[in-house]
This record gives C-alpha cells, structure tokens and sequence, in this order.
C-alpha cells in the first residue's frame, strides 16, 4: 500500500533522505511496517487510541528485527484539535459485525454505509473514553521540529488532526491521506474543508494521487508542500 502511494511520488518529491514519518490511525501498524522496510534511516511514530489495535501494534513491533523494533514507537493516544480525554467510537469486533476495527472513529455511524451497502447487517461501535493530544502539542513534548512523511487514517477526523498541527505542518512535506466525499460517520469532515486548510498551509494536491479507496464515500490522496 505505501509503496504504491510513494510510487507517485517519483520524480516529483526527493525522497532521499526521509527522517521522520508520523502513522496516525495505526490499527495493526502494517504502513509503519511498510515505511521502515522502505526507509532504513527514519524514525516512525504510529497513534492508535483503542486499546485492542494497540495491542496489537505491541506485539507486532515486538515480532520485528532489532533495527526496525528500534525505529517504530507506538503511542496509546488520539491526535485531534484537542487535547485530554475525548469519546472514540471502536469497531465492536466479532462475528456479527460486518466492519471491521479499522473503521474505528472519533465519530457514530451515521447510517450511510449500512443503507447503501451492508442492508440490515449490524455495524456495532462501543464508546470508549481515550486519551488524545494535539498534533502540535505532541510533537512540541517529543522534540519533533519537522515530519517528511504524515500518513493519515483516522475515518472521518482529518480535518481535526490537521487542526491541532497547523505549526508543525509547516514543517511537513508530504501528507498522505484519506479525504471524506460523502459523509458516514456523524461530524465526518470533508475533503473540500482539508483542501482549504491544507492549501492556506502552503500545500497542493499531488496531480494524479486521488483514487477511490473501494467505494464512493472516501479517498485516497497526497498533499506536497508547494
């Protein structure tokens, strides 16, 4: 998955020498996994709120070689707009749920997904009560003073991740992220709302990048520091 995104990339960014990566929205830690076989030399910084995904980003890192173990941090914490102790709304995982925990969101089903494409099939959330911070404020408490690479998956809170991290994303050269199209979760923000964020931020969508991630409500893009 990433090295498809990065393939994008070539010839138009310099991806030589890529020190710092941020993976918000972790769940299972693969496109950190992914990020540390593709850059030897870069420090990895994965989010994951919910206690489950979280462990099993542990246990993932722990199943690597001794120089990429070194390399990722996992961090039991959401990035939003602010920071202390938010509602989260985790995929209720088992066999009678359709979705699976990587929809987990700082947001409610709405009802659009279940309507247009699961019927009557149950899309179970638990609330859950997590810790978040914001962007900036982390980044300022880890010494963080500039991202290569942020990779953003967070169902739905884009736009608050970006909100809480507007000083360190002047800072950062490439965004790479899912944009919300049709809204499914309650309070999902749109990708005509990032675009003007993003753009007042000094970025500009990668020509090319946008695709569908599997159906109309979402997609994938990348943003460059113009």
């Amino acid at each position: 998955m990433v090295a498809g995104r990065l393939s994008r990339l070539v010839n138009k960014v310099d991806l030589t020498n890529v020190k710092q990566i941020l993976d918000i929205g972790s769940w299972h830690l693969g496109q950190s996994v992914e990020f540390a076989n593709l850059f030897p030399h870069a420090r990895i910084d994965a989010f994951e709120p919910v206690p489950e995904s979280y462990a099993l980003c542990v246990e993932r890192r722990k199943a690597l070689d001794e120089a990429n173990k070194n390399r990722i941090h996992v961090h039991n914490i959401a990035l939003s707009e602010k920071s202390g102790t938010i509602p989260f709304f985790a995929v209720e995982q088992g066999a009678n749920n359709k979705i699976d925990p990587g929809f987990s969101s700082m947001f409610k089903f709405n009802g659009g997904l279940k309507n247009s494409y699961y019927g009557d099939d149950k899309l179970l959330q638990k609330e859950l009560a997590v810790r978040a911070e914001t962007l900036d404020g982390w980044c300022k408490k880890n010494k963080i003073t500039a991202v290569d690479i942020l990779w953003i998956d967070v169902q739905g809170a884009e736009l608050l991740v970006f909100k809480g991290g507007k000083d360190i994303l002047k800072r950062t050269r490439i965004i790479m992220t899912e944009v919300g199209l049709k809204p499914y979760y309650e309070g999902h923000t749109m990708k005509k709302d990032i675009d003007k964020l993003l753009t007042s931020l000094g970025f500009k969508e990668l020509d090319g990048a946008f695709e569908l991630n599997g159906f109309d409500f979402e997609a994938n893009t990348v943003y460059v520091r113009k």
